[in-house]
């Protein structure tokens, strides 16, 4: 596969791998107890977020029209879009780096809200 455009970032790297900020791998590793969706419910994965969350709804349709993708596109479907163009790039990286940021972000809220209240955290500050 050759391009002439773009460098995979760590958030994309996550993306197309599942080794990110994504529920379901956080539990496989240990990191979490289950594996939904901090802003839906449902089984979280990089599928889930590239496809169905409804969190990014929006950034998404956004995506599909400058991508020209149908409603049930594969991951497949976005390799064979971006890299033989520079302005599909550029559109599934900018989403990549919002929804990954944001999905960071509230692992770490969750981080935050679980030390603050563990029985650990209580020993340590009464201790």
């Amino acid at each position: 596969m050759k391009r002439k455009h773009g460098s995979l970032s760590f958030h994309l790297t996550q993306i197309l791998t599942g080794h990110g900020c994504f529920a379901n791998f956080l539990r496989r590793i240990g990191k979490r107890a289950d594996d939904s969706c901090d802003f839906c419910g449902e089984r979280d994965s990089a599928i889930h977020t590239l496809r169905e969350c409804p969190a990014w709804d929006w950034q998404r349709i956004v995506l599909k029209r400058v991508l020209g993708l149908n409603r049930d596109f594969a991951p497949i479907d976005i390799i064979d879009t971006i890299v033989g163009n520079w302005e599909h790039w550029y559109a599934f990286s900018a989403f990549t780096e919002e929804v990954m940021r944001e999905k960071e972000e509230e692992e770490r809220r969750r981080e935050r809200t679980r030390a603050a209240t563990s029985p650990s955290s209580e020993e340590e500050e009464s201790g």
